[in-house]
């Protein structure tokens, strides 16, 4: 048992309770909806929907005309729309319920190519460590226990000692991650005998190369949590061997929180998402309007920040595509997000014109051992190029174009490039999957 972190969780939860509860109360909530059935938990979120579309009525002039709760007399918004009304959506500080002194503003990275700060009001920040808790519980992480960070930590985000020392998290830098970033990284698993590590897929991916290459073991690590990329099959298998850790993909966003995550490991090739209706309103609609997509179609994934009361996002098209299912033997009675493709901006298209689920590239190469990591860029309607950073020789890359052209078309022109390196974002994400050609 790791005493510390019991020590510490003991004291969070128990100066809370002092403060009167504003992180447990909303943990409840969180659990009793996640974990009671769809009938059982509807009354509270549209009790939760309706407060906030008031509250957007009475203090955001943007959405003072609106009338009744129907979720289509609200328009779909996007980060554009959203920066353009700024003004009028947000609500003053003294018309913000439970507010304790100014509003939090969290930036975003701005990968859809639009950075944004969206205000957020103190009973949205205790709800956000609130679902961090709950959503690290059902992934096996207690609060508390030793958790290494994994991001870009700049100077606005940055830890302090006195933090570091209370949350029990290790922030480390990835802006550059290269091989002697990735052995202090090793190095510093082992030392301080982290139970769990929080970063980008692709980062992950990269340490596990690593580890395995020079023969390095973590007794202590059980469990990743990967987030802001798609979790490829071959990372996930990669990490799982190596790391002898389990590994949870999680979907969340800079300007909401976390918005769904995998729960129960399924025998199928696909991983489901479980959303979090505690806190959002989630729909999927059409790619061409603003129609609901069927269940088991692409479609835009449209958010409703049920706890925002200092700016209010309503419908808010995130610029993620995905698929709504219908519910499973383990969601209690909720659809689940059988699939989810990331930005649609970097959706691939067949040569044909239909989209490309982006794990199928992950599933072909996952078979060649010999690459280390890969990136794939359409650059044309029939014009595609993937990068390849070798792990070792000997392999005839051209064998992959075949199966390729299955996937994507005969008439594909599929140009294969050695590297040394693939360039990662500002942000520290790398991007697996990448539409130069952009098709709208």
């Amino acid at each position: 048992m790791d005493f510390n972190a019991l020590y510490l969780r003991s004291i969070f939860w128990l100066k809370d309770f002092f403060k009167g509860s504003p992180i447990r109360k909303p943990y409840n909530e969180i659990k009793f909806i996640q974990e009671h059935s769809y009938k059982e938990g509807l009354p509270l979120r549209e009790k939760a929907l309706h407060r906030l579309m008031d509250h957007a009525r009475a203090n955001s002039p943007f959405y003072k005309d609106i009338k009744g709760y129907d979720m289509e007399s609200f328009p779909v918004m996007n980060k554009a729309s959203l920066f353009e009304n700024f003004d009028k959506i947000k609500v003053p500080d003294n018309c913000i319920p439970g507010q304790q002194g100014s509003v939090h503003i969290q930036t975003t990275s701005g990968s859809t190519g639009t950075p944004f700060k969206m205000p957020q009001d103190t009973l949205k920040r205790f709800r956000r460590v609130a679902e961090l808790k709950y959503f690290g519980k059902i992934a096996g992480f207690n609060s508390h226990e030793k958790l290494i960070h994994l991001r870009t930590w700049n100077k606005w985000q940055q830890k302090t000692s006195k933090q570091i020392k209370k949350e029990n998290i290790i922030p480390f830098d990835i802006s550059k991650f290269g091989e002697s970033e990735i052995r202090e990284l090793c190095d510093l698993l082992i030392s301080s005998k982290a139970v769990c590590i929080r970063g980008y897929a692709s980062s992950l991916g990269q340490l596990a190369e690593y580890a395995k290459g020079k023969g390095y073991k973590f007794p202590h690590l059980k469990i990743a949590i990967a987030g802001a990329e798609a979790l490829q099959d071959n990372v996930r298998n990669l990490y799982k061997e190596v790391m002898e850790s389990d590994i949870h993909s999680q979907y969340a966003n800079e300007e909401c929180g976390i918005l769904a995550q995998e729960r129960v490991p399924t025998k199928n090739s696909d991983n489901p998402m479980y959303i979090n209706h505690s806190g959002y309103f989630f729909e999927v609609l059409k790619m061409d309007s603003d129609e609901p997509a069927n269940f088991g179609e692409m479609g835009r994934i449209v958010i409703t920040d049920l706890y925002n009361y200092a700016f209010p996002v309503i419908r808010y098209d995130n610029g993620d595509v995905g698929v709504l299912s219908q519910p499973d033997e383990f969601s209690n009675g909720y659809p689940v997000l059988s699939k989810l493709y990331g930005r649609r901006f970097d959706l691939t298209y067949t040569t044909s014109g239909d989209s490309v689920f982006p794990l199928t590239y992950g599933r072909i190469l996952k078979h060649y051992e010999d690459i280390a990591q890969w990136q794939f860029i359409q650059n044309g309607q029939k014009d595609y190029t993937l990068k390849i950073i070798e792990r070792g020789k000997g392999t005839d890359y051209n064998e992959i174009v075949e199966p390729l052209k299955k996937t994507l078309g005969n008439d594909a022109n599929i140009t294969i490039d050695i590297v040394e390196d693939i360039p990662v974002l500002q942000s520290g994400k790398r991007k697996p999957v990448i539409n130069n050609y952009k098709k709208s």
